[in-house]
């Protein structure tokens, strides 16, 4: 048992299921860093460095995803809700800051801005949830398929001896 497991599950996303809904989460993530080219024109900062890797490891994270989905693979969903977890809290860190940096700068439409960055992460934390659901039902279906596959090889050797 870990740590995400004790994370709220979800019947669906939006009302559609868990593994299209993952596909689509998953989509979003590959998309999501293109919303950081318009700060490629802004003067560079330590800060938009910052998240811009973070952004970039995020997409990375978000091809792991669509791989475990596609292969039905737990493990490769599990990197994703890690990473996203950790992703989330240190973006929401970085927009809070840029926000005061804005601020004090009087720039009114950039904190507009990375206040709709600060919502879109708090969204994100929906993605997870929706995720992590589905990553738990596919472990759930590999410890059945395991158990089904042992009784089967116990029964296939009992055979075996009761014609031996």
């Amino acid at each position: 048992m870990t740590a995400l497991d004790d994370l709220p599950e979800v019947e669906s996303f939006f009302g559609i299921d868990l593994k299209t809904g993952s596909m689509i989460i998953a989509a979003i993530g590959v998309v999501h860093p293109m919303a950081y080219g318009c700060s490629f024109f802004m003067p560079m900062s330590y800060l938009l460095v910052t998240i811009w890797i973070l952004v970039a490891l995020f997409f990375a994270s978000s091809i792991v995803l669509f791989c475990g989905l596609a292969k039905n693979d737990a493990l490769l969903c599990t990197i994703w809700v890690w990473y996203a977890v950790i992703f989330v809290v240190i973006m929401l860190m970085m927009m809070i800051l840029l926000a005061l940096v804005f601020t004090s700068r009087k720039q009114r439409s950039r904190v507009f801005v990375v206040i709709m960055g600060i919502l879109w992460y708090i969204l994100t934390i929906y993605f997870i949830l929706v995720v992590n659901t589905h990553r738990k039902r596919l472990g759930e279906a590999e410890a059945n398929n395991s158990t089904e596959l042992k009784d089967l090889r116990k029964a296939n050797a009992i055979y075996k001896e009761d014609n031996e």
